[in-house]
């Protein structure tokens, strides 16, 4: 053998050339100084165990014996035993070798040790916890000799951790198949097979050859839960069946019906196994369904707290772990040609966004709608406080300056519309986008022109004339006359302002507004106690309004953006009747849900199941635009709660 300073490995050694696992302790101190003193030259380590053997072996032994790869016994004050573990190791798995050569050979049970030999040295699980373990995860060793209880009493198998998994279960397999084929088994199982199968003989037949005449198929027939599995598992329940009835078992009885209990922890652990992963693949189908759907961009928080049609939270049926590889796969896995499915885009305060790669544009198109209106009055608003003041700013009659000032109050009004009209992945996006619209012969709106980001005027459909000529529309007449007007800026015309004071913008106004409305609605319900079940509602309402509303907005513009989707209807009255309509009818669905409705049970998974219900009504599916009449619906429903009078009873 080759030289070597592993005791355990030397005490294997002494073992098996002695043929027996029971080894003096002083016989083997002898040999193990003998063999140092031989192999010094080769390797000189050996020099410990040249002076004081004894004692020094002693201490490993106790290394090893806490270890459990032996079992050291004092039978004398001056007479030790070592019973070496892997020699039984070494033993049980030359006993597999020749199960599988030879089938009728019967699986080592622990009946077979020697009856001196202390049964610590068997390290006892279940059958199904041990299979399903090295299943899960397997790692070779020598160290361990498992026993594998069984169901009814059937005797210990023995399994040596040196063993795979799967050698282990085509020994099951190979005993099987040497069973079926014996005539008498053939003819009859095959019979109580097909007969159990009324219309798929044909089918059952072929898998009942295909197991008995192909040495690979019954592993693959057990790890692949396909047709043929479930020809199987019936196969072995017969024969399960049949064996469990005899009386007096034969050593070929038992290593069937061992076989048989083997196989089906197995099945059984693929078909849960398969199960699990139908489950996280239609997790996952859900997960790609809702990140399509309003608002179209979601934080990695935001996505984690996804929830399915049954209101399951997605997050559990697969792990965090899971989640985050499929987003990592999704936003980077692509062709040469074309940008991957998933895209993300940060906003200047750092939040990190998701976006499927078809929803960019139509969000660009959605966000430069409702941004349009704000952005407007914005500047309409500013402009006139200057003018008042007799002032001119250079945006207004300079078109390079109107263009800054529109990409800074998107970028203050509007931050992830800002975000994505400045992303890396936009060009890209637009130009596949061109493209597939160019061959599929559709009208489509391109965002750059000669390589270039159009500008925010046009993105935005603002004319700065206009706007200027609609701002000086509000001022008062005498702004208009020259020398009037100029007497006036003489006298009223105030002080330039030494600082300019940060202005606010419409969404910040909004979140103090309803911070403060809340803090009232608190006092309220301490000094009233009828209101606190309204206040309650208020409060889940305005939290819900925190997931569905983006901070950079509000929830009027949402609910104008998404409203816009949805209604398309040209005239502006058949455009406001249809909106009252579907205003009704909400106000009307909700008003009968709320006679039962606590405010811990006012979640984001339940709006979400009553606007989906609502939408899915023949008279609502007439509309079109489902998803973004479904947040709609959502919206309105949280804006509805939130503002529920707490002096009355009813909307």
């Amino acid at each position: 053998m080759a030289t070597t300073t592993s005791i355990i490995v030397l005490l294997k050694f002494f073992a098996l050339r002695q043929d027996s696992a029971v080894v003096d302790f002083n016989e083997f101190s002898d040999y193990l100084k003998r063999y140092s003193e031989h192999h010094l030259e080769q390797q000189p380590s050996l020099v410990t165990w040249l002076t004081d053997t004894s004692s020094l072996l002693l201490k490993e032994l106790e290394k090893l014996h806490l270890e459990k790869q032996i079992i050291l016994n004092a039978i004398q004050p001056e007479k030790k035993q070592i019973i070496v573990i892997p020699y039984f190791i070494e033993k049980i798995t030359h006993r597999y070798k020749e199960i599988l050569s030879t089938p009728q050979t019967p699986f080592p049970v622990e009946g077979d040790l020697p009856k001196k030999i202390p049964s610590e040295i068997i390290t006892k699980k279940s059958a199904a916890d041990l299979i399903t373990n090295l299943l899960e995860k397997e790692t070779l060793s020598d160290k361990f000799l498992y026993g594998l209880s069984l169901p009814h009493d059937l005797p210990t198998i023995l399994f040596p951790s040196t063993m795979s998994i799967r050698s282990f279960l085509d020994c099951s397999i190979l005993k099987l198949r040497t069973m079926l084929a014996k005539d008498e088994h053939h003819d009859y199982f095959l019979k109580k097979l097909t007969v159990s199968n009324p219309g798929k003989e044909m089918t059952a037949k072929n898998f009942f050859n295909k197991f008995v005449q192909n040495p690979d198929a019954g592993f693959e027939m057990i790890s692949k839960p396909e047709d043929s599995f479930y020809f199987l598992t019936q196969l072995l329940f017969f024969i399960r069946q049949d064996y469990e009835k005899v009386k007096d078992f034969t050593q070929e009885d038992l290593s069937i019906l061992q076989s048989v209990y083997i196989l089906e922890i197995t099945s059984n652990y693929y078909k849960c196994r398969a199960q699990e992963n139908n489950k996280k693949a239609a997790a996952f189908r859900t997960l790609e369904q809702l990140l399509e759907k309003p608002p179209y961009y979601f934080t990695y928080t935001a996505i984690t707290k996804f929830s399915g049609n049954s209101g399951i939270p997605l997050l559990g049926q697969y792990s965090e772990e899971e989640l985050k590889d499929f987003l990592h796969k999704k936003t980077t896995e692509c062709s040469a040609t074309n940008l991957p499915e998933l895209l993300i885009f940060k906003t200047a305060d750092g939040n990190k966004y998701f976006i499927c790669k078809n929803k960019v544009l139509p969000l660009i198109m959605r966000l430069c709608t409702d941004a349009r209106t704000t952005i407007r009055e914005s500047i309409k608003k500013d402009w006139h406080k200057v003018l008042k003041e007799f002032e001119i700013l250079p945006e207004m009659k300079e078109q390079k300056d109107f263009e800054l000032r529109l990409e800074k109050e998107v970028e203050i009004q509007t931050p992830v519309l800002y975000a994505l009209l400045n992303s890396s992945f936009l060009h890209l996006v637009n130009y596949e986008m061109t493209t597939d619209a160019q061959q599929a012969d559709i009208p489509h709106i391109s965002l750059y022109e000669n390589g270039q980001l159009v500008p925010y005027s046009e993105i935005l459909l603002m004319n700065r004339q206009q706007l200027f000529a609609d701002t000086k529309i509000l001022l008062p007449f005498w702004y208009t006359v020259p020398v009037i007007s100029w007497i006036i800026r003489l006298i009223m015309k105030p002080p330039k302002a030494k600082q300019k004071k940060t202005k606010k913008t419409d969404a910040q106004l909004y979140r103090e507004k309803e911070a403060e409305n809340s803090r009232n609605d608190k006092t309220e319900a301490v000094l009233n106690q009828n209101v606190s079940r309204k206040v309650a509602l208020r409060e889940a309402a305005r939290n819900l309004e925190e997931e569905l509303v983006p901070s950079s907005s509000t929830l009027d513009r949402e609910l104008r953006s998404y409203e816009h989707q949805w209604n398309k209807l040209i005239g502006k009255v058949t455009h406001n009747n249809l909106t009252e309509d579907v205003n009704s009818l909400i106000k009307d669905y909700l008003r009968k849900v709320l006679r039962t409705l606590k405010a811990e049970g006012f979640t984001l998974q339940r709006i979400q199941s009553l606007a989906e219900s609502l939408a899915d009504t023949p008279g609502m599916k007439k509309i079109g635009e489902p998803e973004a009449l479904t947040m709609y619906i959502q919206l309105y429903m949280v804006k509805l709660v939130k503002n529920i009078p707490l002096k009355q009873q009813n909307l």
